[in-house]
């Protein structure tokens, strides 16, 4: 009998989460760093923001459309002026 090849297994899509502040599923990804040719396409596409933070500790992984706020894990920030804990 031949021995079964095993398929290598998709490789694990993350899910977007909701927005912890209004719920809303508009969510994009945070780009980090300098922008590649395909990341600027995605960019102007609107599905990806690009961090406007020069700093590193506590970079964000997601970002509202609706709110402004952005996140990861449990830490949020507020781009939007006048939202709750706005940072400007």
């Amino acid at each position: 009998m031949p021995a079964k090849t095993q398929r290598p297994k998709p490789a694990k899509t993350k899910k977007t989460p909701a927005c912890p502040e209004c719920g809303s599923s508009s969510v994009i990804p945070v780009a980090h760093g300098i922008p590649t040719l395909a990341l600027k396409k995605s960019i102007d596409a609107g599905k990806v923001i690009l961090s406007n933070r020069e700093e590193w500790e506590g970079m964000t992984e997601w970002y509202c459309k609706s709110c402004g706020c952005d996140w990861s894990g449990r830490l949020r920030r507020f781009k939007k002026a006048g939202s709750v804990n706005a940072t400007r």
